[in-house]
């Protein structure tokens, strides 16, 4: 398969003004910098991204990459060069003005973390007193600027039972994606005390619920749970929430995700403590096409245990950062599941191409000058999936040619079928 470096997850610091239990990088208000890479030196990585794949989806994260005083500099280099350039963070010191600088340096959409309606239980799990007040005032404002956001939710104990909860509490403060993410045993998070995988499934259940329940509002989607595809698959193969990259499945890491360490290293997950090289030593596409360890990971044929066997294997393939904190072994199983191997068969069940990510492009019929302007400036990992919606559209209309009028008019169906960026793409679309 052709392994592209669609998304990218860039930890530019770990600076951060809180010091949640979970997080995987160790950031802290205290965190170490002194290998933090240079502003210059963001720039030669950014170059060096491009040259891999220029149409990537780049995420600006920390720590608190709001902290950093050149994170702009660093955006509008990323936007300039052809990135969809996106920010996560705890949205504690999201202000007007600052979300104003961030749509005028590229920024086109922001991920706030919510792990409470409770005040008290979310301020307490992010160690920062007035972070839910302040978090949720980020929200607010950028609602009101228009510029899209998402929320993130890490499940824990504390939470299970509020999940539904928080993402009502998103969807009407104007989130247009709710993000649940599975624990990962790695950083501060491999101290704390995981739900159990039956826990873990009865909650992939709820989002079946859920998931209809917030169509056309808030898309809502499983994170570091590539086994959601296996329950997505048993309540409805041809479900539209049922998205991978092509041939790759679930698990994306080290096949069509990477990420980058403040200090340059290069990993397949952020969640995964393991590194191919360091971008002060190598290049990016050096370490991308040919380091001992992507390569490895790209093998599922060399998966363990279960996801060895499983017939899901293709389209899961286990969490492979679980896998690694849990066990110490990147391709051992991932314990969190509770699937047996051999209920549908033991013959690889794939999801249909069509409708998967890194799908390549291919136009059927003519595009005027402004409509391929558009279109050129969605990820790369969703264009041609985008392409192929909006041709259908076209034809089935009886359409000579796309227009900016019909892309405009299809938005909206195609905002509620791309399952990861589906409303900035929704934006892109529109042309606003």
């Amino acid at each position: 398969m052709n392994f592209k470096s669609y998304v990218i997850s860039w930890n530019i610091t770990r600076l951060c003004n809180e010091h949640c239990q979970h997080c995987y990088i160790h950031a802290s208000p205290f965190a170490d910098r002194a290998r933090e890479l240079s502003t210059e030196e963001c720039f030669g990585v950014v170059a060096q991204l491009r040259e891999v794949n220029p149409g990537a989806l780049l995420i600006l994260t920390g720590g608190e990459p709001l902290l950093r005083k050149d994170v702009f500099e660093i955006s509008r280099c990323a936007t300039d060069a052809g990135f969809m350039v996106v920010m996560g963070t705890n949205g504690t010191i999201i202000s007007q003005e600052r979300v104003e600088m961030m749509k005028a340096n590229g920024i086109r959409g922001v991920a706030v973390s919510l792990d409470s309606l409770d005040e008290a239980k979310h301020d307490s799990f992010r160690g920062y007193r007035g972070a839910w007040a302040n978090g949720v005032r980020g929200m607010e404002a950028l609602n009101e600027a228009g510029l899209p956001f998402i929320v993130q939710t890490t499940v824990t104990r504390q939470n299970f039972d509020e999940i539904e909860a928080i993402a009502g509490f998103a969807a009407d403060h104007g989130a247009r994606v709710f993000n649940l993410y599975f624990l990962v045993p790695t950083g501060r998070g491999a101290f704390m005390t995981n739900i159990t995988p039956d826990d873990y499934e009865a909650l992939m259940r709820r989002l079946l619920v859920m998931q209809p329940m917030f169509m056309g509002r808030m898309l809502v989607n499983a994170k570091c749970a590539p086994h959601y595809q296996r329950v997505l698959w048993e309540h409805d193969p041809a479900s539209p929430f049922l998205k991978g990259f092509v041939g790759s499945g679930g698990c994306p890491a080290g096949t069509q995700y990477v990420g980058i360490t403040p200090d340059g290293d290069v990993t397949p997950c952020p969640y995964l403590p393991r590194y191919g090289g360091n971008l002060r030593e190598q290049t990016f596409a050096q370490i991308w096409n040919d380091s001992d360890l992507f390569t490895a990971i790209r093998q599922r044929t060399s998966l363990g245990g279960r996801c060895g066997e499983c017939e899901f294997n293709t389209m899961c393939g286990g969490c492979r950062a679980r896998a690694y904190g849990a066990t110490g072994d990147t391709m051992a199983e991932d314990p969190w599941c509770v699937y047996q191997p051999g209920r549908h068969g033991l013959i690889q069940i794939q999801p249909a191409l069509s409708e998967s990510y890194g799908v390549e492009i291919e136009f059927r019929m003519p595009w005027t000058a402004e409509a391929m302007g558009r279109v050129s400036r969605i990820p790369a990992f969703v264009r041609g999936l985008v392409v192929r919606q909006i041709e259908d559209a076209a034809l089935a209309d009886g359409m000579a040619e796309v227009t900016p009028e019909l892309m405009i008019r299809v938005r909206e169906g195609i905002g509620n079928r791309v399952a990861m960026v589906p409303n900035f793409v929704r934006e892109l679309v529109k042309g606003s």
